[in-house]
């Protein structure tokens, strides 16, 4: 399970997200491929690697055949008006069948519609007008497709399965628009984070937007935990999207790519504390203790068991134990509440005396098998890798037991 974290020291735009999406190591002219199943034609797309303060990362442009005004304005009422400014702007139902009509998948679709919705709702708020009057302008509306619909194809590129953030930066103070002066963080920024645990923070000493409505847009539709970087994931990746604003600081989007696969960590400690919570059911059934289970592995958990108990009225229930990261308490809470029907549980933080650990591979005749090897003084033990050997049982007709057998024929050589 993959996990992309947005680190938001600098805000957030569309064009950030896919230039740090493609630091990260998204295959441009992949990514180009995809987008071309959009079906729409003038603009380019630019990618420049490029170094800010000895850092190396990636600048994103859509560079339009026509350079117009960019954004959501309003619809005109009068119908001579409309009619002689028609072929220049888009409504939210325009994008909307043009991203239907286009070949890109179902998932992206639909993900890049919901950016669009929530922007133009925030837009309509804003303006006190009706959600079918909100436009872009022709060639602002395609520059947005293209970041909006750019940030969803480099997810599904990059195979994420989630994506979690820090807290969001903003700068202060006003910036100049097709309508005037808007305060920092922007009206549709500001209207988008009602009713919502999105954290922002302002930067006064910079005077500017960092946060636009399309990079508030992707954060609301994508992620779902705010908070520090994860601690008990394995770090593959690190990419830096430049924005293109002079704000007098370092003006970046760092993302960060995890593998949430704790049994393929390197130990170098041996001894660490973890978090045990603890909900008793008496109301559940097999069927829905086996997803949650599922689920909370999947999501990260150390172990998730299940303990026969007997409550009040010696009435037969279920302990369920999860062991996890301390930091993660909030996220696997919620996921016991969510997923089953507990209204609360409990939790106590333990320490654990550990195997120190590391991985090594072992060439056989079934092909490379990862084996894990565990010390602790003098004690070493040697384990191959199921998964590994599953896989090799599978390619080669044979069963789990001869594989296994080999590897530890060659360990024991």
């Amino acid at each position: 399970m993959k996990t992309l974290y947005l680190d938001a020291f600098s805000g957030i735009s569309g064009d950030m997200f896919i230039g740090a999406l493609l630091d990260l190591g998204v295959d441009f002219d992949q990514f180009r491929a995809e987008l071309a199943k959009l079906n729409v034609d003038g603009y380019q797309l630019h990618v420049e690697r490029l170094s800010k303060s000895s850092i190396y990362g990636t600048r994103f442009d859509v560079q339009l055949t026509h350079e117009k005004d960019h954004g959501f304005i309003e619809s005109h009422h009068d119908p001579h008006h409309e009619h002689h400014h028609q072929d220049a702007v888009r409504h939210l139902s325009d994008i909307a069948a043009l991203i239907a009509a286009s070949t890109l998948s179902e998932k992206i679709k639909q993900q890049s519609l919901a950016v669009f919705t929530e922007i133009a709702k925030a837009e309509a708020a804003v303006h006190h007008m009706p959600l079918e009057a909100v436009h872009f302008h022709e060639v602002g509306a395609l520059d947005s497709i293209v970041d909006i619909v750019g940030c969803f194809v480099a997810l599904d590129l990059l195979k994420v399965d989630e994506v979690r953030a820090s807290e969001l930066t903003d700068g202060s103070g006003f910036i100049h628009v097709a309508h005037g002066e808007m305060p920092v963080p922007v009206p549709a920024v500001m209207q988008m984070r009602i009713g919502t645990n999105i954290p922002i923070k302002q930067r006064t000493d910079i005077q500017t937007e960092l946060i636009t409505p399309t990079g508030m847009g992707l954060v609301k539709a994508l992620v779902r935990q705010f908070g520090p970087i994860p601690e008990a994931q394995i770090l593959l990746k690190s990419g830096y999207g430049f924005g293109k604003r002079d704000t007098g600081a370092f003006n970046a989007l760092r993302v960060l790519l995890f593998d949430e696969k704790k049994s393929m960590q390197t130990v170098s400690s041996d001894q660490d504390s973890v978090l045990l919570i603890e909900a008793n059911l008496d109301d559940e059934d097999g069927e829905s203790l086996g997803f949650a289970m599922d689920l909370l592995l999947e999501a990260g958990a150390f172990d998730v068991f299940f303990t026969p108990i007997f409550m009040k009225k010696n009435r037969p229930a279920i302990k369920l134990s999860v062991l996890c990261a301390p930091a993660e308490r909030d996220r696997f809470a919620s996921m016991l509440m969510k997923h089953t029907r507990t209204i609360g549980v409990r939790y106590q933080r333990m320490q654990r005396v550990i195997m120190k650990r590391h991985f090594k591979t072992v060439e056989t005749r079934f092909g490379p098998i990862r084996v894990k090897v565990a010390s602790h003084g003098d004690l070493v033990k040697q384990m191959a890798e199921y998964d590994d050997c599953a896989k090799a049982a599978r390619e080669y007709g044979t069963s789990l037991e001869t594989v296994k057998q080999e590897v530890n024929r060659l360990l024991n050589s």
